[in-house]
């Protein structure tokens, strides 16, 4: 997943990365809601 040419911009890296992050919070934010909703 990592583009080699990311290294060569630290600040797209920053971004890719942050993006990376988003996803990850919204994946666990819809994993919580599911199981609040089978409990």
């Amino acid at each position: 997943m990592l583009d080699e040419s990311l290294l060569d911009a630290p600040e797209r890296l920053t971004e890719a990365d942050r993006r990376g992050l988003l996803r990850g919070a919204a994946e666990a934010g819809a994993r919580v809601r599911t199981a609040a909703r089978h409990a």
